[in-house]
């Protein structure tokens, strides 16, 4: 129980990022004006479109990914 933690201290040199397992999954941010609501919709499996639901109502909202889009990366659905 004599161990302390030192926050100030910078972590070692040379280590290897730890490996987390966790893949990263490109999303949109939508704000549903339905329900004045902020939710992250990802990509489907096939990576033609972003898919997701209103947490509160429901409403879906499906935007196609392709040539020529947007670069934005936040939306509001209405």
């Amino acid at each position: 129980m004599n161990e302390r933690l030192d926050v100030t201290s910078d972590p070692e040199p040379n280590q290897p990022p730890q490996e987390t397992g966790r893949r990263v999954r490109p999303f949109l941010g939508i704000k549903f004006a339905c329900c004045s609501y902020y939710a992250r919709i990802y990509q489907n499996k096939d990576g033609t479109h972003y898919v997701g639901n209103c947490p509160k109502c429901a409403k879906q909202v499906r935007i196609k990914i392709g040539h020529g889009g947007s670069n934005n990366r936040f939306f509001t659905a209405y």
